[in-house]
């Protein structure tokens, strides 16, 4: 078996690997966009937080479900959602978005996982 043989071999394994886990969203094709609802703009994603994206609308911040947009172009267009638990998630977001966080070690720990 040639070298570029066994390469592409290693490649194919590694890629199937990685096709039974979820994927998370790409970050860049939710950020930066305005949102709309019904033809309505509400606001402004301006991160991604796991499942979630976040929206600066003009009286603070809304976590919406990546699962409620319908269209992802220039815009970001979006469905029905829970608007109350959209901004609970939202302004948790914000308490914590610039809070780091260290291991028993004192190392600084990205993400939730400690």
């Amino acid at each position: 078996m040639s070298l570029i043989q066994k390469i592409s071999l290693f490649l194919k394994k590694k890629q199937g690997t990685t096709q039974g886990k979820e994927e998370k969203p790409d970050f860049h094709n939710y950020i930066g966009k305005f949102v709309k609802q019904n033809g309505t703009k509400i606001g402004e994603s301006i991160a991604l937080d796991e499942t979630r994206f976040i929206v600066k609308i003009p009286d603070g911040f809304i976590s919406v479900p990546i699962a409620t947009v319908t269209k992802n172009t220039e815009n970001i267009e979006i469905g029905d959602f829970n608007m109350e638990e959209s901004r609970k998630l939202g302004n948790e977001w914000f308490e914590r978005k610039d809070t780091l966080q260290f291991d028993k070690n004192g190392m600084m720990v990205t993400g939730n996982s400690q």
